[in-house]
């Protein structure tokens, strides 16, 4: 007597036997009441060393389908298609098709993105209309590139590893995540017409504006979902733009030839008005694109410390567009969104500033961070600190009562100085050749030349007085007809220091000026 062939048990055990055959272990459910007919376990590499960091073997759930006939296809409950997309185990749907005439072919599709957002844009429907889920059916179709007859465990086991170690993760995002493309919820409001300037500023997340009769419907794959609405007669809004575009923001100064260049980001919106918000780590510029007005926001506060190059870059930004016309270019994908030119701001602290800070970087290649706060209360020691280091063309004379125990024929001075600024302290030796010696009077004098600062970098921590002085000593003894002073600062003032000489003096004695 015929009998109708047991199609999917018979798929289920074919399944079983070709893992077994592949070397991994199949472990076969009796019933099926979890959306899974098998667990796939892969063993571990047996030769991995060292044995105790081994990782687990993969693993995954398979549910098996059979079909005879023509199509491709099957479905599977949508209570199964939620437990497979939100759990972080890896699934895949296995079908065994019997075409009417010719061989059984074996297809499989890994439960990843596609099939993921359908399976919860299918859900989202049905809950919607009230149905249940475990009476409703996704349909799952196969074509030709998910054939895996020949090659179907070891096609699931580089499916798995081609995902990454962090595959979990990576499939929980894309199950939180799909949907929400066009927004997590559509909004209504209403606002005075004189506040639409401020509405379009909220939307690039620029302030907060009052509105009213306020409506709030969350969404996923454009459905709304009334049970969660929210109202309000009136309500404070806020926001933040959806996406920001990598951009480019250029200034140049009239007359100038090169412009400041800056990395930032860029937003739009046209609802209520047009405006674009142009963000970087040291601006905001705020254009409206129906007036073509342009508003300039420093990001910059007097007692935060940044990295100095920072600090640089940012003070000479702001001494540029203080101390003439600007030129400013917004470039983002290749063209230029914006260009026009800006009116001179009336602030002369920051021309005043950035020689200061440009000759401190010019000391440190360190990042060292320091606030303007920092520097205005160092500006006294950093101006003679400058002096003493730096200015040029500035006539400079050394006097020495004990004529006596000074060397003769001393080619160049080197000096030290050092000025704290902050937290940080920064060091120079200092350079200046010996234009000319005169020892006709009771005080021997030194004309010196323009200064050359031969070391310098900024230091911060305990025990630096002894670091600078051995600084010192190793370039004073890697010379040669040279004076030196280990801190000129004193000098200056009128006190004694103490003299030191390098190789090439008949007497290298320690002297007092």
């Amino acid at each position: 007597m015929g009998r109708k062939p047991r199609v999917d048990k018979a798929s289920e055990y074919e399944f079983a036997t070709i893992c077994a055959n592949a070397g991994v272990y199949p472990q076969v459910v009796n019933e099926d009441e979890t959306g899974w007919d098998c667990l796939v376990e892969f063993p571990p590499d047996p030769n991995f060393v060292p044995a105790e960091a081994q990782p687990a073997g993969l693993s995954a759930y398979a549910q098996i389908k059979s079909t005879i006939g023509r199509y491709r296809s099957t479905s599977i409950t949508l209570s199964n298609a939620r437990r497979m997309a939100q759990q972080g185990h890896p699934w895949f749907i296995v079908l065994f098709h019997r075409p009417a005439s010719g061989e059984r072919r074996i297809y499989a599709r890994h439960i990843w993105g596609d099939l993921i957002t359908e399976s919860l844009k299918a859900i989202r429907l049905a809950d919607l209309a009230g149905e249940k889920l475990h009476k409703r059916t996704l349909a799952i179709s196969f074509d030709g590139s998910d054939d895996h007859t020949e090659d179907l465990v070891q096609w699931i086991e580089q499916t798995i590893i081609a995902v990454g170690v962090d595959y979990q993760s990576k499939k929980l995002n894309i199950f939180r995540s799909v949907g929400y493309e066009e927004g997590h919820a559509s909004i209504k409001f209403s606002f005075q017409v004189e506040n639409a300037d401020e509405v379009a500023k909220v939307f690039l997340g620029i302030g907060e504006v009052q509105i009213q009769n306020f409506e709030f419907v969350p969404k996923r794959f454009g459905l709304p979902d009334k049970r969660g609405q929210l109202l309000a007669g009136t309500a404070t809004l806020t926001a933040s733009p959806a996406t920001w575009y990598s951009c480019q923001i250029r200034i140049r100064a009239k007359n100038k030839d090169t412009p400041i260049v800056i990395p930032g980001k860029a937003a739009f919106t046209t609802f209520p008005r047009g405006y674009a918000r142009f963000s970087s780590e040291f601006l905001d510029l705020v254009w409206s694109t129906s007036d073509n007005g342009v508003q300039f926001n420093s990001k910059i506060t007097i007692e935060e410390r940044r990295s100095l190059g920072a600090l640089v870059a940012h003070v000479r930004l702001l001494t540029l567009v203080t101390s003439s016309d600007t030129d400013m270019q917004i470039w983002a994908g290749g063209r230029r969104i914006y260009g026009g030119r800006a009116r001179k701001a009336a602030d002369g602290r920051w021309h005043q500033l950035y020689p200061v800070l440009e000759f401190l970087r010019s000391l440190s290649t360190d990042d060292v961070e320091l606030s303007i706060a920092d520097v205005v209360r160092a500006s006294a020691e950093l101006g003679r600190f400058q002096e003493i280091a730096a200015v040029r063309g500035v006539a400079c004379t050394l006097e020495f009562t004990d004529v006596e125990r000074v060397p003769v024929g001393a080619e160049r001075l080197l000096y030290s100085a050092q000025v704290t600024v902050g937290s940080a302290t920064f060091f120079a030796i200092v350079e200046r050749p010996v234009i000319r010696e005169d020892a006709t009077g009771p005080q021997k004098h030194f004309a010196l030349g323009d200064p050359r600062i031969i070391e310098s970098y900024a230091a911060t921590g305990d025990g630096l007085e002894q670091q600078f002085q051995a600084d010192f000593e190793r370039e004073i003894n890697q010379s040669f007809l040279t004076l030196g002073v280990a801190d000129i600062r004193p000098a200056f003032e009128g006190h004694e220091i103490r003299i030191y000489g390098s190789p090439g003096f008949d007497r290298l004695d320690a002297i007092n000026s």
